[in-house]
């Protein structure tokens, strides 16, 4: 039983070491960026099986040793969460005593009192004709409207007792402060991230100028991420119009920027989960929020109405997505099942496709819709809809037979074959992407954190000052010492020493003070009565 308990001792003490904590942080570190680089079943089901069947990735060998680490679902991993949990564990264990001691701090530690001049402290000198009372009194007055934790010490002055003196002390409170916000802030971050990825859902949605709407629904989405919390029940099924999509071009050839869009907006209507109805505007930098789910406008691109008729009967009606091609044009797919055998129509969507002088359009790159000219290529045969998983805007021709095409202008019917098509209306549809990110304003609050940490740790500095009074030889004047000791930053507390010296020295009506002797020769004249240091540190790992 003594050795159980003992080993719990030593594994506590190893956890709560800030080396332990790095180690986890780096392991998880790698664990992230194996999810950053592998498929993860829980969002892309799809590319995972290829990439165990071998069809995809590395080969069947290698998808088996990443299958056995875990590496396609890393943030579902056992070892990820539990060295999750350990990470939370070693920092919450870290930084409670730290606060615990660093609150001990602030409400019980008081100014040092001095024992002797050090050889790093800073002392200058002066006379004064006030009493050594008040030159306390003003020393402390005078410390206190400079934000410093002032001790005033009436004992007596002999030989090892402490002398009459002002100890106060700055930076102590603020650069400790500062070193445990800079500290807790990574925790904060930690934790944002990680239980936000849990709580996170981001999809895509692409919606058609003036046709029927979107409904948040798991379904809907033509992309779908949800976090590994995000459940189906947190959809609230608000809807979204797209009244009206407006975009233009610099069209002149010969202006600057010629080609580049100048206009990219949408107005829509939308309805909330609880049936109000409201309209917004979404541009590129200026999304809009409902229910919590922000909805960022993503892409956009040409919808073509097409229209299939076999043997007079309509088997096909519908707007078609058109996607822009790597070169000048967009393309899309139109896929009819209903017809026997089924007809599968591949589209490629030349926006401004002028007549030349023999009336042959020519496509030219101009994405404005002007003169668009839509080419046809039919297929007949399997669509193979149940078999394979499939784009929208592609056809799957292993077990289609193409059969002919044609050149259509809008509002154009034409006859392949049995097959007539028709090309009445080309609209617009723009590509939505729907977030929630809950983990937002705690990245924020840890960046506050952190920022707030940041400052009194690089800029704050501790620093310690002792006034001693003491009347001269003959009773008629008073010998000020003011000692200063900077354990950061050096240089800046001599100019505080300096300015502090000559506004006490003014506030007692003294003569100019003169010169301290060198760092290094501790002063004769200052007694050594005083106690050590037993200010109280904040428990450092």
């Amino acid at each position: 039983m003594g050795f159980v308990v003992e080993s719990v001792k030593m594994g506590w003490r190893w956890l709560i070491r800030m080396k332990t904590a790095l180690i986890l942080l780096g392991i998880l570190a790698i664990q992230t960026a194996i999810a950053t680089a592998v498929p993860q079943e829980p969002n892309v089901r799809s590319t995972v099986e290829a990439w165990r069947a071998g069809e995809e990735g590395p080969g069947v060998a290698v998808s088996r040793v990443l299958d056995a680490i875990g590496a396609y679902d890393v943030y579902g991993s056992a070892l990820f969460l539990a060295l999750l949990m350990l990470l939370f564990l070693s920092l919450t264990a870290c930084l409670i005593p730290r606060i615990r001691a660093w609150v001990r701090l602030v409400r019980h530690s008081q100014p040092p009192l001095i024992r002797r001049v050090g050889a790093h402290d800073r002392v200058e000198r002066f006379e004064t004709g006030r009493s050594a009372g008040e030159v306390r009194a003003a020393a402390a007055e005078l410390l206190e409207q400079n934000n410093w934790r002032t001790r005033t010490h009436e004992g007596e002055d002999t030989p090892g007792s402490p002398g009459p003196q002002v100890a106060a002390e700055k930076g102590l409170w603020s650069r400790e402060g500062g070193s445990l916000l800079f500290h807790l802030s990574f925790y904060v971050l930690l934790a944002a991230i990680v239980f936000g990825q849990l709580l996170t859902f981001e999809g895509q949605v692409g919606v058609v100028e003036g046709e029927r709407g979107f409904t948040d629904t798991e379904v809907a989405y033509w992309n779908y991420q949800p976090g590994r919390w995000f459940g189906p029940e947190q959809h609230t099924g608000w809807q979204m119009q797209l009244d009206a999509f407006e975009v233009d071009w610099v069209r002149d050839p010969g202006a600057p920027g010629a080609g580049q869009p100048t206009t990219f907006r949408s107005a829509v209507t939308l309805t909330d989960g609880q049936g109000e109805m409201e309209q917004a505007v979404i541009e590129g930098n200026a999304p809009h929020t409902i229910d919590g789910f922000k909805i960022h406008q993503l892409d956009w691109g040409y919808a073509a109405r097409v229209v299939i008729e076999v043997d007079g009967e309509v088997v096909h009606d519908d707007f078609l997505t058109l996607i822009a091609m790597d070169v000048a044009g967009f393309r899309g797919a139109a896929k009819a099942p209903a017809a026997d055998p089924d007809v599968g129509l591949d589209l490629i969507l030349y926006p401004y496709a002028p007549d030349n002088e023999g009336g042959e359009p020519i496509p030219t790159g101009a994405p404005w819709d002007d003169e668009p000219l839509l080419i046809v290529s039919q297929h007949r045969g399997d669509l193979q809809l149940g078999a394979t998983q499939q784009s929208i805007v592609e056809l799957d021709t292993s077990q289609l037979e193409l059969e002919g095409g044609r050149l259509m202008r809008l509002g154009d019917t034409g006859q392949i074959e049995d097959v007539t098509i028709s090309f009445p209306e080309l609209r617009r549809w723009v590509g939505f992407q729907v977030s929630t990110r809950p983990q937002i304003p705690w990245l924020l609050f840890g960046s506050a954190l952190l920022v707030a940490g940041l400052f009194p740790a690089l800029y704050a500095y501790r620093r310690r000052l002792w006034v001693v009074a003491t009347p001269s030889e003959d009773g008629t004047r008073t010998l000020v010492r003011v000692s200063g000791r900077a354990f950061q930053r050096p240089e800046r507390f001599e100019e505080e020493h300096a300015d502090l010296v000559e506004a006490l020295a003014e506030a007692t009506d003294a003569t100019p003070p003169s010169a301290a002797p060198p760092p290094s020769v501790p002063d004769p004249d200052l007694p050594r009565t005083d106690l050590p240091d037993t200010t109280s540190e904040v428990v450092r790992r």
